[in-house]
């Protein structure tokens, strides 16, 4: 079998996952621990689960090695509605395991940079995605921070995972286009980079007036970065608080990047049978991040 799952080597494992009482006590709280028929207590249930999943077994394996080894004696229909019933269980262990690595990893003095990401996935076999994965990212220790997983719905958001005083969260234009998700950021603990797109979000000056991106756009010179300080509406939801301020920063992209994007805009201008770009020249000669 793939790993090794005897009775010394479980026992080195559940050491560092958590004391059996502790098991049982969030199993019961997630839902995963019901009633203990074929199954009798938390640590037997992770130990199947394990052997489903990295253990790389079919469910008729781990029955029959279950059975063998005096684990626990199910059918493999029975085993499958166990584990489907212990999948929120096992994310909570997972994102605890990672939070604790994180804690003794982490960047000792300074800031954290830390990534935030998600991607959609398949069922074998499916056609369009049914899940969602979160995740954060450290590249300082090379190790994930945080992930969630959640239904196709469930999207994309900037102030997803508990913000830290000392971190700095970058993101990607997917996260950009939320506000109610950056306000999170910028009146909480955390610091946050986020690409947006030029007309993404409500811009307004100061003042309230709708700022001009577009000429703030045009007047960077060619090869040269530009910043101002805005502020980021809520699209006309007035439940959704006040204009807050951010920082837009205009990075230019070099000749070879700019080309790409230049070629890119093109193509789509083509098949949208727009002209676009011919009204808009400086969109792809520069990236707009907050």
């Amino acid at each position: 079998m793939p790993m090794n799952y005897s009775h010394d080597n479980w026992s080195a494992i559940l050491a560092h996952i958590g004391k059996p009482e502790e098991l049982d006590t969030s199993a019961r709280n997630a839902g995963a621990l019901t009633r203990r028929r074929e199954i009798r207590d938390a640590a037997t249930l992770l130990r199947l689960g394990l052997a489903y999943g990295p253990g790389g077994m079919s469910l008729r394996e781990v029955t029959a090695w279950a059975q063998l080894h005096d684990v626990a004696t199910l059918s493999d229909v029975a085993l499958l509605k166990r584990l489907r019933n212990a999948a929120d269980w096992f994310g909570i262990l997972a994102a605890q395991t990672l939070a604790v690595r994180a804690a003794v990893t982490g960047c000792t003095s300074g800031k954290r940079l830390r990534l935030v990401d998600g991607t959609a996935i398949s069922a074998p076999g499916g056609g369009s995605a049914e899940w969602r994965l979160h995740m954060g990212y450290d590249p300082h220790t090379c190790q994930f921070t945080d992930f969630e997983l959640t239904d196709s719905r469930d999207a994309e958001r900037l102030d997803r995972f508990a913000q830290t005083a000392d971190e700095i969260r970058i993101a990607d234009r997917g996260f950009g286009s939320r506000p109610e998700c950056i306000r999170s950021l910028a009146f909480g603990e955390a610091d946050y980079i986020v690409r947006v797109h030029w007309r993404g979000l409500r811009w307004l000056t100061a003042e309230g007036m709708r700022f001009d991106m577009m000429g703030f756009l045009r007047g960077l010179d060619c090869g040269k970065n530009g910043e101002t300080t805005v502020m980021i509406g809520n699209s006309g939801n007035k439940k959704a608080g006040a204009p807050f301020p951010a920082r837009l920063i205009a990075v230019s992209l070099p000749p070879e990047k700019a080309l790409i994007s230049k070629t890119r805009l093109l193509s789509e201008n083509r098949r949208k049978r727009t002209n676009s770009f011919r009204r808009k020249p400086w969109k792809h000669r520069a990236m707009c991040y907050c």
